[in-house]
């Protein structure tokens, strides 16, 4: 059979996460293989090295045009209801998955089960001049009342060692912690009882990590401009039935 040549438009970790069932579900459905194209972008190493280094489905690099990923010959249509499914489904696979798949198996760290994780960073908040940037005043008051609905809970701020290239906003929380890798951010995940973020990446990879942590609770603070829009909702891009999204005003 063909190989897949699999690479995505952009290199941000929830661009790369919603492709990152496809491989297996090529081999196991069609007897493909599936490399990466050569030349792929991503934001950072770490990106690369969790959602395809670890990929067991990767074969490797190969030269050549894309036949998978975010085409522009593909017309996406949501015929799934769910961002993941939906992208198996576009490329002639029987939908199978409904979350992001790594295959790194998180650890568990003791002492976090009534910690909420809140990561406000994304490159999200920069885009206020397409409309689709965040209010920070709204963000704050939605936070505000998340603290009021989960009161015996611990807010644990998060510090990335490693530079994500990204914006932070920094609200109010019981302490912070460092994260040394996304590895580590894994685990950190795995072992909390739910994770506070933006409408970005970290809600992909907590999606994914769902998948070890069942009970985890997504809470994604969302702005209106985001969720209301056609593409939010008509497509169902990154739009998840077990996220709780928290629209802003």
């Amino acid at each position: 059979m063909e190989p897949v040549i699999l690479g995505a438009y952009f290199g941000g970790l929830g661009d790369q996460l919603q492709f990152s069932t496809l491989p297996e579900e090529f081999y196991k459905q069609q007897g493909r293989e599936t490399y990466l194209a050569d030349g792929s972008n991503f934001r950072n190493k770490e990106i690369y090295d969790l959602v395809w280094g670890e990929n067991p489905y990767i074969k490797g690099v190969m030269e050549g045009q894309r036949t998978a990923g975010d085409l522009e010959s593909i017309e996406v249509k949501n015929h799934t209801g769910n961002w993941i499914s939906n992208w198996e489904y576009l490329h002639g696979l029987e939908p199978t998955n409904i979350r992001p798949k790594i295959y790194y198996e998180p650890q568990h760290i003791d002492g976090l089960s009534d910690t909420v994780l809140v990561d406000l960073s994304s490159i999200t908040i920069n885009h206020n001049d397409t409309g689709y940037g965040y209010n920070l005043k709204n963000v704050q008051k939605t936070y505000f009342e998340l603290l009021k609905r989960y009161p015996d809970k611990k807010f644990v701020g998060v510090n990335f060692k490693q530079d994500i290239d990204s914006t932070k906003y920094n609200p109010e929380v019981d302490q912070t912690i460092d994260v040394e890798s996304i590895f580590h951010y894994c685990d950190l995940m795995n072992s909390s009882y739910g994770v506070c973020c933006f409408y970005s990446g970290s809600m992909a990879l907590a999606a994914a990590v769902q998948r070890y942590n069942t009970d985890l609770k997504i809470l994604c603070i969302t702005p209106p401009s985001v969720y209301n829009s056609p593409r939010t909702q008509d497509l169902g891009i990154f739009y998840f039935d077990y996220v709780d999204y928290l629209v802003t005003e």
